[in-house]
């Protein structure tokens, strides 16, 4: 579980989230909507234990989540803005994450792959804007975290890659009660995928609730 407990966190004098509260349970997606500029990307950040908060707290199965690797080994983030290893294949950055990651599946990797129609010993620099999407999301899925943030998951990907995405994404969280949160500006795109909805606007969620409400 996530409890994450009035943080703050300021850039330069300004406030991308304000006395933030929050309590993600296990085995739930939970879709976080909002503008942007409404700290989407900041939370997750958060999360991922790339930033400490300047107030408030962030817990992780009740452990304290910045610089805490016992916790972090859990956490993985995609974010929006994707990096690879320059130069490097699918193949390369599975070694990179197995590296990281002892849950690294590579069963799964191969898998996916093929399943996403990627060639894991192409030079990720020739895909295309989704096609790195696909290979950052197959590396993550088959990292096989507890706790896994998506920024913007569906940025780029065709109607066919978003509904594979999707189905991965439910058996994880069906098969090995994964915790999943995914983040975006447009509701319609989350509200047929979440089990649980927040609205983020100026730096605090406006509304948390069930999707059925």
């Amino acid at each position: 579980m996530i409890n994450v407990k009035d943080i703050t966190m300021e850039f330069d004098g300004f406030a991308a989230l304000k006395d933030m509260s929050c309590v993600i349970p296990d085995g739930v997606i939970y879709g976080l909507v909002g503008s942007n500029g409404s700290g989407k990307s900041t939370f997750l950040r958060l999360l991922s234990g790339v930033y400490k908060p300047k107030k408030g707290e962030i817990t992780v199965d009740g452990k304290p989540l910045y610089e805490n690797p016992s916790v972090k080994k859990d956490v993985l983030y995609v974010p929006d803005d994707l990096y690879f290893l320059p130069q490097s294949s699918m193949n390369t950055m599975a070694d990179f994450y197995a590296a990281a990651y002892e849950s690294f599946n590579r069963e799964r990797f191969k898998n996916l792959t093929e399943a996403f129609g990627l060639d894991p010993s192409a030079n990720i620099n020739t895909f295309s804007k989704g096609m790195k999407r696909q290979a950052a999301t197959v590396l993550a899925l088959s990292a096989m975290p507890k706790y896994l943030f998506f920024d913007e998951t569906f940025d780029g990907l065709d109607p066919v890659m978003r509904n594979l995405v999707k189905q991965v994404i439910y058996n994880d969280v069906l098969e090995r009660n994964t915790t999943t949160i995914i983040t975006s500006h447009s509701l319609r795109e989350l509200e047929d995928t979440c089990d649980q909805l927040a609205l983020l606007h100026k730096g605090g969620i406006v509304f948390e609730s069930d999707i059925q409400d």
